[in-house]
């Protein structure tokens, strides 16, 4: 591994980035500790205990077999059968067991809280039509002892899990501050307006310029799996705009043209049917409610959020308010069903449902809490707030990071992926050192201390640094070998999440490595007939962590949040006209608010290409290489450019013009 300097291992002082001090990042011992979590275990098995107690009551006091079957089918899906015991009711019998885990994902999956009441209340029925004149007597107390069985195992394994996580969390604060340290002493915040794009990379970001650019029903960019879960071609748009925006705020704010054109066809590609039509099916079998299909006003933060973070990028970015009018965001959920929003009423609705929730954080799928989606969506309300003049995000801080502490994290401190709104239970196992570094990211910007902290977890037990300066990754479970984006197996999807964190967090060494792992190892690059690279297998979405990671560094992400353009930005002019993919721009920056530096590269041949301007004082007589132009009196210009290879070049305004 690359030396370190040495880090003084103290918990005084203050973070070098980020308002928090050292000691904010060490795990706190009340996490894990939520009352609602509780409350809500605690309902549900109050629940189950009672329909038990009833389907026992049931099945001893009835004297219709049927009743007494279809009364015992409540302790467990398919016990009836058994207690019919005929042929018919076992091979339902088995056939309702090979069902349970699929019923259960797509509870989970799609919302379809529906599904597993139809396999419970189906099996019960089921088993009142088959009964004949006698039943298994043996049934019923057999099932009560398998359900007790099964409770209390559950019950055991989660209080040694429990015990393990807080012996974990020792572990974990030994090394939590220095290791943050670490990263921070590392980490070099680049000069505003000193970088630009290489060409290399110019040719991995055409690919998603390609992507934004394409027709509205145009799905050839995009992995078109399923639109529950992530590979829903929402997320691989959403995705699209966080990483032209990190282009856009790094190398070329003042660059809008063909960009920002991109950027508002994903946004405005997210809300048509074939995009948000899934929330239909989600309200129907997951709310039982066959009328209002609006993805907005009422949970669903893997829209709303997800939406919300995008426009403030867009508009942050470019300064174009166009999504504040009401009615520019239109959701087509489907033919007779369209829904009318702005930036003002989405961030309104997120706010309520935040505000309004026992637990705070609120659902994506109908009555499932994914916390990576919340972490989306406030820092979505992170912008709202700068752009709208709000303080939502803000007064909700203490109660959002309380809830995240207490509700869904773990003893070690780890943050779950998942929990159920209705039961108060999580899904064990789904997700592990993946989870840790996304959340990474997500938290930047509105926690950081619990975003470096989460950093500090993937790179102490996930990067292991071999004799030979190459990374192993260890300690990977579950969904950390799949690409969420396309399901498909391999180390290719992490290697790129692990890079771009790596990157935003300081550590260089380590996202270069990742990198070299995923174009080299995993998922070699390929170019394609337009010239744009990608790499071959990794679905969009992970290529987007790729993307990231090749153009961003120390902090770059949180300071387009938290910032935006810097003023002298703002004033200056805007190239807002160049042909695509004939001219790349590697950098569009203005340092003084009159004038800007640029690279451009021909994206095919060398020649000669019009740029237009906007922006320029009226009246003003502007020079670009070597040739002049007078700014019109809405302040436009336009020059023609000979572009040939790498090709620098300064607007200026001539004094006294």
């Amino acid at each position: 591994m690359p030396s370190l300097q040495k880090i003084d291992q103290k918990s005084e002082g203050r973070s070098l980035v980020g308002e928090f001090e050292w000691r904010d990042v060490l795990i706190p011992d009340n996490v894990g500790n939520g009352r609602v979590k509780w409350h809500f275990q605690r309902r549900t098995l109050s629940q189950y205990l009672a329909m038990a107690t009833a389907g026992l009551y049931g099945f001893y006091a009835a004297e219709s077999t049927k009743i007494r079957a279809g009364s015992l089918g409540l302790l467990f899906p398919g016990a009836g059968l058994v207690a019919v015991l005929s042929i018919p009711s076992m091979i339902a019998f088995i056939i309702s067991i090979a069902l349970i885990p699929l019923m259960l994902f797509a509870w989970f999956g799609a919302g379809g809280l529906l599904f597993p009441i139809l396999l419970w209340v189906g099996t019960a029925g089921l088993a009142v039509l088959l009964a004949g004149d006698s039943l298994f007597e043996l049934s019923a107390p057999l099932w009560t002892a398998v359900c007790a069985i099964l409770i209390l195992y559950i019950t055991f394994q989660t209080q040694a899990s429990n015990r393990q996580a807080s012996l974990k969390r020792q572990t974990r604060n030994e090394y939590l501050v220095q290791s943050v340290q670490q990263s921070q002493k590392m980490g070099v915040k680049a000069t505003p307006g000193s970088r630009e794009v290489s060409l290399e990379n110019l040719r991995f970001l055409q690919w998603f310029i390609e992507l934004g650019l394409a027709a509205k029903h145009d799905l050839s960019y995009h992995d078109v799996i399923d639109q529950f879960q992530t590979s829903a071609i929402r997320y691989q748009l959403y995705e699209t705009v966080s990483d032209l925006g990190v282009y856009q705020h790094i190398y070329a704010p003042n660059f809008h043209g063909y960009l920002s054109e991109a950027m508002r066809n994903t946004i405005e590609k997210s809300l048509t049917e074939r995009v948000v039509g899934f929330w239909k099916w989600e309200t129907l079998w997951g709310k039982f409610n066959a009328f209002n299909f609006d993805p907005i006003a009422k949970d669903d933060i893997m829209v709303s959020g997800y939406i919300l973070q995008a426009v403030g990028i867009y508009q942050s970015n470019t300064g174009d308010d166009r999504y504040t009018k009401p009615g520019s965001l239109l959701f087509e959920v489907d033919k007779s069903h369209a829904y009318p929003y702005d930036f003002k009423r989405i961030a309104d609705a997120v706010y309520r449902n935040w505000n309004e929730g026992q637990y705070c954080l609120f659902s994506c799928e109908p009555n499932w809490i994914y916390t990576m989606c919340n972490l989306v969506g406030i820092s979505g309300m992170i912008f709202a707030d700068r752009l709208l003049g709000l303080n939502y995000a803000s007064s909700l801080k203490h109660r959002f990071e309380t809830a995240l502490e207490e509700e869904f994290t773990t003893k070690d401190g780890s943050i779950l992926p998942i929990r159920s709104e209705l039961t108060g239970f999580t899904i064990p196992g789904l997700a592990g050192k993946l989870a840790d570094g996304v959340n990474s990211i997500l938290c930047a910007a509105y926690l950081p201390h619990i975003a470096h902290r989460n950093w500090a977890f993937s790179k102490n037990e996930s990067i292991k640094w071999k004799e030979d300066g190459t990374i192993e990754l260890v300690n990977l479970v579950g969904a950390d070998k799949l690409d969420p984006g396309n399901y498909k197996p391999g180390l290719g999807s992490i290697c790129a999440l692990f890079a771009a964190a790596a990157a935003e967090f300081g550590d260089e060494a380590i996202s270069k490595e990742m990198l070299r792992q995923l174009d080299q190892k995993y998922h070699p690059v390929i170019t394609t007939k337009t010239g744009a690279m990608k790499n071959k297998g990794l679905s969009t979405l992970s290529s987007g962590s790729a993307i990231r990671a090749r153009l961003s560094g120390f902090q770059d992400w949180v300071d387009m949040v938290l910032n935006g353009p810097p003023e002298c930005v703002k004033r200056g002019p805007i190239l807002s006209g160049v042909p695509f993919p004939e001219v790349l721009v590697a950098k569009a920056y203005s340092h003084d608010g009159e004038g800007m530096d640029l690279v451009l590269y021909p994206g095919k041949e060398a020649g000669l290409f019009q740029l237009r301007f906007e922006h320029l004082l009226a009246g003003r007589t502007y020079e670009l290489s070597g040739t002049t132009a007078i700014a019109s009196k809405v302040g436009d210009a336009v020059f023609e450019i000979c572009v040939d290879g790498r090709t620098p070049l300064t607007l200026s305004a001539r004094p006294g013009s």
